[in-house]
């Protein structure tokens, strides 16, 4: 409901946030939220130089999320929200 008060159709919030939305139809994460570092304590007790040698779905070098595929391309009226224009 919240993200069509924003003025988002169902397509836009099924192509934006779709993986979000299934996820939580699942439940809440059981820690709710709340996270405790527990991949960089790993990190540091394996004695790892980057935390995507033990994190469980890492972003790639370049910052992409491949199971999101984030990020993604915005749209003008997105960017007029924000002030922002590209070069």
């Amino acid at each position: 409901r919240v993200l069509r008060v924003c003025g988002l159709t169902d397509e836009e919030i099924e192509e934006k946030f779709g993986h979000l939305i299934h996820a939580l139809e699942l439940g809440a994460p059981p820690h709710g939220g709340i996270a405790l570092g527990l991949d960089r304590l790993v990190m540091l007790l394996g004695n790892k130089a980057s935390i995507r040698d033990v994190i469980a779905f890492p972003k790639t070098s370049s910052a992409s999320d491949p199971m999101t595929g984030a990020p993604s391309a915005v749209s003008g009226r997105q960017l007029k929200e924000v002030s922002l224009r590209t070069l």
